[in-house]
C-alpha cells in the first residue's frame, strides 16, 4: 500500500525539480543581465535551482523496486 502512494509523489518531485531548474535559471539569467551583481535574491534563486537538482537526483537515485 505504501509503495502505491510513493509513485505519484516521485513523479511530482521530478516535475517540480525540472520546473525549479528551468524557471530559476531563466530568472537568474535575467537578473544577472539587468544588475550584473550578485545580490541576496540571486543567492536565493541559486538555492531553489540547487533544490530542484536535488529532487531530480533523488528521483533517479531511488529506483522503484
Amino acid at each position: 500500500m505504501e509503495e502505491e502512494n510513493k509513485s505519484p509523489r516521485r513523479k511530482w518531485d521530478l516535475i517540480i525539480g525540472i520546473a525549479l531548474i528551468l524557471f530559476g535559471g531563466i530568472r537568474l539569467y535575467d537578473r544577472l543581465q539587468a544588475e550584473a551583481e550578485w545580490s541576496f535574491r540571486s543567492m536565493i534563486t541559486i538555492l531553489f535551482i540547487g533544490y530542484g537538482g536535488y529532487l531530480i537526483y533523488r528521483y533517479f537515485q531511488n529506483k522503484p523496486k
